[in-house]
């Protein structure tokens, strides 16, 4: 999904994508969900807990959200990793202001998507 978030903290942008993921999931019945991000202290501050008391709404309602009947799995992603995320930014930064949900990636994205996921992969491997 792509939505445009405006011109706040980084942190406060991020962790509202992440809310707006986890409230997608759940209406579409997916209970299995793996997220990422390239934030380390966001996904550690979710991950270790903090969020549950921590006085940023949005970090306390992902917190409730991941404690509902479902597995979810927070992983950083290296900076490197993410040409499909920067790609579908700029684009539809540009013609929605409303969320965009994409049941499948737009053509533009496949090409990146498969490039990241090769990368990843790669970054993944054991070094002998």
């Amino acid at each position: 999904f792509s939505r445009l978030l405006g011109k706040e903290a980084i942190f406060k942008i991020e962790t509202r994508a992440i809310l707006e993921g986890l409230r997608l999931a759940w209406k579409k019945g997916i209970h299995q969900l793996e997220v990422e991000s390239d934030n380390v202290l966001l996904i550690e501050t979710i991950v270790e807990g903090v969020a549950e008391d921590n006085q940023l709404m949005e970090l306390c309602r992902i917190h409730q959200k991941v404690c509902r009947g479902w597995k979810v799995c927070f992983r950083q992603l290296p900076r490197t990793h993410k040409a499909v995320v920067d790609h579908m930014a700029k684009v539809m930064a540009s013609r929605f202001t409303e969320i965009q949900v994409f049941e499948f990636p737009p053509h533009s994205m496949r090409d990146l998507a498969q490039e990241d996921y090769f990368r990843s992969s790669k970054a993944n491997e054991p070094i002998d």
